[in-house]
């Protein structure tokens, strides 16, 4: 897996690509810390070049959303594929997240 991080105004725009699982969500997890840390609290995850998410990176995630809860901040996602749209379906943390379907209406969002 790759990860961009990048500042668009006062958002965190990170960028996904390739498969986000146990072997690397410790990185992301890393990446998190550090946008946190730069006291970011808008936070947009770029989910068009990610392939596949498992357990782990779901639990990511999660974690960050609720980091982020404490601060008064937000997590949003885009571009993410239906497969992946389906499993946080079924384990119901779509309902945690603001998913929209391009980058331009999810920086609109914030």
């Amino acid at each position: 897996m790759d990860i961009k991080v990048e500042k668009i105004n006062d958002i965190a725009l990170v960028t996904l690509s390739g498969e986000l699982n146990m072997d690397n969500s410790n990185t992301l997890r890393e990446a998190f810390k550090k946008i946190l840390k730069e006291m970011n609290t808008k936070v947009l995850v770029d989910f068009e070049k990610l392939s596949f998410i498992d357990s782990s990176g779901i639990a990511t995630l999660i974690e960050m959303f609720q980091n982020l809860e404490k601060v008064k901040g937000r997590l949003c996602l885009c571009q993410v594929n239906k497969r992946i749209i389906g499993i946080f379906e079924i384990t119901k943390v779509h309902k945690l997240f603001g998913i929209f379907e391009n980058r331009q209406e999810a920086l609109r969002s914030f």
